[in-house]
């Protein structure tokens, strides 16, 4: 996973641009389809004030993009879960619990641009979740990009650090 700057529109894209080619070979530099899925990515994370952009790589995947932010929210786990389930794009919707034990509703959607998978880890004690966007364009590799979502969705913490002022 490698993280990108966010400070701007125009730097995310291109930056996202840069390492799924880099991460594609050289001949894709020309495939319009970067561009534009990076272009897509960088507005869609700006507009929802994400914390996270990064791309997904693997040995045995095309590169992906995850979007990852915490928004406020007060769901039941349940009325999510059932909300999804009423999508028609969604493929599948799963729960499950983070090592905190967190709960997780994870939804898949077969797209015509390519694979996506949201992973949302729910925190009713703080009224908050995460949530988790992961787009392939061509689906190759899918599972082990969505390995590494795996892995960063446990590691999920919304427990408040300690003060450093009572230790």
């Amino acid at each position: 996973m490698t993280p990108i700057p966010t400070q701007s529109v125009e730097a995310m894209a291109a930056a996202l641009a840069a390492l799924m080619v880099e991460a594609r070979g050289p001949e894709t530099a020309h495939d319009p389809g970067v561009a534009l899925a990076a272009q897509d990515a960088a507005e869609l994370a700006h507009e929802n004030g994400a914390g996270l952009v990064a791309v997904l790589t693997h040995a045995d995947a095309d590169p992906a993009i995850l979007v990852g932010n915490v928004v406020p929210a007060d769901v039941p786990v349940e009325d999510l879960r059932r909300h999804l389930v009423d999508e028609d794009d969604i493929h599948e919707v799963t729960t499950s619990e983070t090592t905190r034990g967190y709960p997780v509703v994870i939804a898949e959607r077969l797209l015509m641009s390519g694979a996506q998978l949201q992973a949302v880890v729910v925190a009713p004690a703080w009224h908050r979740m995460a949530v988790f966007t992961l787009h392939s364009r061509t689906g190759r590799g899918w599972l082990e990009l969505a390995a590494i979502l795996g892995q960063l969705v446990s590691s999920v913490d919304f427990t408040p650090p300690a003060d450093s002022a009572s230790r």
